[in-house]
């Protein structure tokens, strides 16, 4: 039997949005829960294949569609609060009563998930991401961040953003014995990337893999120097390569989804939010990976500056300040797609 989907959001326009993607069937049919994440319990969530918190517009729910990862396959994603580590707040961080992490390790270490796949802005690396790491690895999960930015997948801007993966040292330790039973060899595929299924955190008083103030001090510094970033060239793990992969090139082309508006009538399309040429750019975009604003670029100061896809003026669009704050506020769900991809593979 087919698990539902769980997504937790507190905005009730954007729990409509939600609704409307579930009905229209762009992301995994299940149950919208509007409760503050501080009233969710784990076992609120038994009998949910993917949850989602702070879901959004479904960013990570339709990133798992555009992965191929199967409706009611496990996983957790969690785009919790920016505001706090934001360059564009005050980044007060931990004191910072939207700061909700918290809340979602606790649900973690209660629930156990097997995967889970977060997603903030590039300020919690030097304010926040040793101590995310560090829970997780204390709940006996192997963790690791990358920056990735959208201009990763061909977006015409930037936005660095830190994704994290843990992934559970239990559940790698069973995949690993159901592919040495199915014949395969998993154990080939482990390297320092993912510490081994019977490493443990270190008890009380013992040194940690979780040390706040060494190895994960070490992937923050690394971090906040970019060297993780995706390199450039056409070489494997460079940025035309990513783009050819995600064009499937030399692989046969699936059918593209379409992101429509979820707030017109019937989930209707894209329709008056742009004119006619925006419309054109993101067909083709959606359709090559390639998006034509950067061939007419110019630039300024020494940074290409894209032809923009939107019109200054949005005259006539209903509900223009709720839709961008929900865009504003969404992931790229190509990036976390190519990452979903590389989990799964």
């Amino acid at each position: 039997m087919s698990r539902p989907a769980y997504y937790n959001e507190v905005d009730p326009y954007l729990c409509a949005w939600l609704r409307n993607l579930i009905a229209a069937d762009l992301i995994p049919p299940g149950d919208v829960d509007d409760r503050d994440i501080r009233s969710v319990c784990a076992d609120d969530l038994r009998g949910y294949g993917q949850c989602h918190f702070f879901a959004g517009i479904g960013g990570f729910a339709y990133a798992c569609r555009l992965a191929g990862w199967p409706d009611d396959e496990s996983i957790w994603t969690g785009g919790f609060p920016c505001q706090p580590f934001s360059v564009a707040g005050r980044q007060r961080a931990q004191t910072d009563d939207r700061h909700l992490w918290p809340e979602l390790r606790r649900l973690i270490a209660s629930a156990r998930p097997a995967l889970f796949l977060g997603e903030n802005v590039a300020g919690l690396i030097p304010l926040g991401l040793d101590g995310v790491l560090a829970d997780l690895e204390a709940e006996g999960y192997a963790s690791r961040a990358i920056v990735v930015p959208a201009c990763a997948v061909n977006a015409p801007h930037r936005r660095d953003r830190v994704w994290i993966v843990g992934r559970s040292l239990a559940d790698a330790a069973a995949a690993e014995r159901r592919a040495y039973r199915a014949g395969g060899n998993i154990a080939d595929r482990h390297d320092a990337e993912w510490p081994e299924a019977n490493d443990r955190p270190a008890e009380s008083g013992e040194e940690s893999v979780a040390d706040r103030d060494g190895e994960r001090s070490g992937e923050a510094r690394r971090l906040c120097g970019r060297a993780t970033q995706w390199p450039a060239g056409s070489g494997e793990g460079g940025l035309e390569h990513a783009a050819r992969e995600r064009r499937r090139e030399g692989r046969a082309e699936s059918a593209v989804r379409q992101w429509v508006d979820p707030t017109a009538d019937g989930a209707g399309g894209l329709g008056d939010a742009d004119n006619a040429g925006s419309q054109r750019r993101i067909e083709h975009w959606q359709r090559t990976g390639e998006w034509d604003a950067w061939q007419t670029s110019q630039t300024l100061a020494g940074r290409r500056v894209p032809e923009s896809g939107i019109r200054l003026l949005a005259d006539g669009i209903s509900a223009r300040i709720p839709k961008l704050r929900a865009a504003g506020n969404a992931i790229v769900p190509q990036v976390a797609a190519e990452i979903l991809r590389a989990l799964r593979g």
